[in-house]
């Protein structure tokens, strides 16, 4: 097997919040893809994008990279959304993919998810007085921990909205490609719970947890992550 691997950073990141990590895997041998996705450091698509659209893409993309040889996705959060969807997919060359702190799992609680929808379907309808208008939404953005949408603009915003209402749950129960799960037990955006799901689910899996970190795990961890997917490569 070739140790070739595409990173997927989250949303609302950018190619070099996970440059220390492909740094440390081109120490340990890897060839590392790190592609710039449209809507963050590339212009947004004409058209709204979903997570399959976006795997289709970096599907495209690292066929174009590594030719016939096999590869592996590592995805943080959003990226791990669409690391899962190419496994659902049994895309061709895909070797293994690793999850870290993958969002598509946790939906929310029926009335936080209807808030929200709400919230993103009003907007100024709220408060009439602009200032006080933004100050309520941005509470309201918060009580339902959906800091990202705040932080779009234009089409990103209709493309989040599709991205977040996608359920993954069942596509994840029909994955058999080899998978490595990394999280981190005080992940207060994608939940503990969420990377036991995962494992489950997913018969050929392995889980690491670590005991002090949170979403930021790849960017606060670089080496170590480097290490459990050298680890786990070398096992499969």
């Amino acid at each position: 097997m070739r140790k070739n691997i595409v990173l997927l950073h989250g949303w609302g990141a950018e190619t070099k919040k996970l440059k220390p990590l492909k740094d440390e895997l081109e120490k340990r041998g890897w060839s590392v893809l790190l592609p710039k996705l449209a809507g963050f450091e590339n212009p947004p698509p004409d058209k709204v994008w979903g997570i399959k659209e976006y795997s289709e893409y970096v599907y495209s993309e690292a066929r174009n990279a590594f030719k016939n040889e096999n590869f592996f996705v590592f995805g943080h959060s959003f990226g791990g959304g669409i690391a899962i969807k190419l496994a659902y997919r049994k895309c061709k060359g895909l070797s293994g993919i690793i999850l870290c702190a993958s969002r598509g799992v946790s939906r929310g609680k029926l009335l936080k998810r209807l808030l929200f929808s709400a919230l993103a379907k009003t907007g100024k309808v709220f408060l009439l007085v602009p200032v006080l208008a933004g100050s309520f939404r941005r509470l309201l953005y918060k009580a339902a921990r959906e800091h990202d949408y705040e932080k779009t603009e234009g089409i990103m915003k209709d493309i989040f909205k599709k991205v977040i209402s996608e359920d993954l749950k069942p596509q994840i129960k029909q994955i058999s490609t080899p998978t490595l799960i990394l999280w981190g037990k005080i992940d207060r955006v994608t939940p503990m719970g969420d990377a036991r799901f995962i494992n489950e689910s997913i018969k050929n899996s392995k889980i690491v947890l670590f005991e002090d970190e949170g979403h930021r795990l790849p960017y606060n961890k670089p080496k170590v992550i480097a290490e459990e997917t050298d680890l786990w490569f070398k096992n499969l």
